[in-house]
């Protein structure tokens, strides 16, 4: 499998006695496994394998999914902790102007007048606003992914800038 793939979802449990498992979708398209034959799975123990969907149905905020070959709670049991995954050309195109998570970590962040910041590592999912977890020389700093903060995504160009807040970042 390619190096290059994009984590959408994340096998909870087991879910049954025949083997299915129950999915939280990380993708904002709700509907994105309902179209797919095959997918990967990185295992906790960061082994990949390819798993073919025999059946998958949405089952209220999150998916049943059962492959081919796991037919037991046991089988499945092994599948728990697993990311599921696309290669990164399989992601669904997105407005202008949006982006996804993976594009946006690594990023340089830096501020309005220049001065670089640190590195994107994270950006946490808030109830009320998205967070970037930048690692700077002095340690971690916690941004709110906010207008009034950050002034520009430029993924393309490996950078993120913001307005420097006092406070913001020690």
């Amino acid at each position: 499998m390619s190096e290059d793939r994009i984590n959408i979802g994340f096998i909870r449990k087991p879910h049954g006695l025949k083997g299915y498992v129950r999915v939280e979708g990380l993708s904002d398209a709700p509907d994105r496994f309902a179209d797919l034959d095959r997918i990967g799975v990185e295992l906790q123990d960061g082994r990949r394998e390819s798993l073919e969907i025999e059946r998958c149905s949405r089952d209220g905020n999150s998916w049943r999914m059962k492959f081919r070959g796991i037919d037991t709670t046991e089988h499945a049991e092994r599948l728990r902790g697993a990311y599921i995954q696309v290669p990164e050309e399989a992601v669904a195109p997105l407005p202008r102007d949006a982006y996804y998570v993976f594009e946006l970590e690594g990023c340089a962040v830096v501020s309005d007048e220049g001065e670089e910041i640190g590195i994107l590592r994270e950006v946490m999912s808030m109830p009320a606003n998205d967070v970037f977890v930048v690692d700077t020389p002095t340690g971690e700093a916690m941004i709110p992914a906010v207008r009034d903060v950050v002034v520009e995504l430029d993924p393309g160009e490996d950078r993120v800038v913001i307005r420097k807040i006092p406070g913001l970042i020690s």
